[in-house]
């Protein structure tokens, strides 16, 4: 894979908290702790910093989201198509 050329996921921010992660898996937040600990949550989540995290690529995983090669010039031509259409 080139430089310019990277997974899906490798475009977004590496982590995201616990909560965000559980409402966008339908889940009831104030629950997902308690679902980490139990090892139920539906993706792997770690701890940094003392707080719960999960990585977008498992994220993506557990959404059902396949994560594509995408390159740096299609992302730019698609941001450049909505700007003129969207």
């Amino acid at each position: 894979m080139s430089s310019h050329a990277r997974r899906l996921s490798q475009w977004f921010p590496e982590s995201m908290p616990l909560r965000k992660v559980a409402v966008l898996l339908g889940l009831d937040a104030s629950k997902a702790s308690g679902l980490v600990r139990a090892g139920r949550f539906p993706c792997r989540v770690t701890k940094v910093k003392g707080k719960y995290v999960a990585f977008l690529p498992d994220v993506m995983e557990a959404m059902g989201i396949e994560d594509p090669v995408v390159r740096k010039d299609d992302l730019l031509e698609g941001a450049e198509f909505a700007k003129r259409w969207g």
